[in-house]
């Protein structure tokens, strides 16, 4: 029945939709008592003090590593320090998964590719982006949302989070990311590729 007429607009389709967002609700959560609480701002508070703990700012410390015995000197990385080019834009975009959710932006990739004319202002953002000239933090915002790691999730180490990114953020750090894979080679020991 999924096969046939798993996505079109049917009551099917609702009640999937319906038991799926049951499923990944979180209802009760369990603090470090072993009490349930369902409570939204108690979730949310306890929530808020775990990922607190665990993604909060360290302390830099003195780099006790000799870099330069690690890495190899690379006279060849002026492709890193040129500006985006439309082309190589263009193919970022086409690369993309179309069928990802929304952004915080409430656009997806989907909506990027298919009304492309809008491409001038992706050129203008991605100049301004190179040259410096943006506020990253207007741009850098995202959602946190929990997956459930197993049924019946109830302790927060039983979630994992997932940051969902705007689209010119996806859009930049591809950019970004392509232009580095080309030199990575050149920059880690072969031993270290896997990392």
């Amino acid at each position: 029945r999924w096969v046939t007429s798993g996505d079109a607009g049917t009551k099917f389709f609702h009640a999937h939709a319906t038991i799926r967002h049951k499923k990944k609700f979180i209802t009760f959560l369990e603090d470090q008592t072993g009490s349930l609480l369902s409570n939204h701002s108690i979730k949310a508070s306890m929530l808020w003090e775990s990922y607190k703990e665990r993604l909060g700012q360290s302390e830099f410390q003195t780099m006790l590593l000799d870099l330069h015995s690690l890495l190899s000197t690379s006279e060849d990385l002026g492709c890193l320090e040129t500006p985006f080019t439309h082309q190589e834009i263009d193919r970022v975009i086409a690369s993309l998964p179309s069928d990802k959710s929304p952004s915080p932006d409430g656009f997806n990739t989907y909506f990027i590719k298919k009304y492309w004319p809008i491409k001038e202002d992706f050129y203008q953002l991605c100049e301004a982006f190179f040259s410096g000239q943006i506020c990253l933090q207007s741009i850098n915002g995202s959602y946190i949302t929990l997956i459930p790691k197993c049924d019946g999730a109830t302790k927060i180490s039983e979630f994992r989070p997932i940051s969902l990114l705007n689209t010119s953020m996806k859009i930049i750090i591809k950019l970004l990311a392509n232009r580095l894979q080309s030199v990575i080679q050149k920059l880690i020991h072969k031993n270290q590729y896997s990392f």
